[in-house]
């Protein structure tokens, strides 16, 4: 065995106590997160539109087009919505998407 796959799977590991840390988390959580959601996505807005398109398989581009809005004006609010820590951007199969973190 490799240090490298010894690496990997520790990695693994990791990433799997973290996911649970973060389920339960959730799960604890889920009377305030509804509510700091309510707080940060007003009903209607521009801004729940693209929250809500934030699904892990959607590109900036994506949610522009199903909004009907420039390309620019969705990097805005995605901006914002990391800032606020609702969603975040990884790379998935070559391509940058959006997801809700919670």
């Amino acid at each position: 065995m490799t240090s490298k796959t010894s690496s990997e799977r520790l990695l693994k590991t990791i990433q799997s106590t973290l996911e649970e840390i973060r389920s339960i988390f959730i799960l604890a959580n889920q009377d305030k997160l509804k509510e700091a959601k309510k707080r940060l996505l007003r009903k209607g807005s521009v801004k729940e539109q693209v929250y809500s398109l934030c699904d892990g398989t959607k590109t900036t581009t994506d949610i522009a087009q199903a909004i009907q809005k420039d390309s620019a004006y969705v990097r805005s609010y995605l901006s914002i919505l990391r800032r606020e820590g609702l969603i975040r951007t990884v790379e998935r199969e070559g391509k940058t998407v959006h997801e809700q973190v919670i």
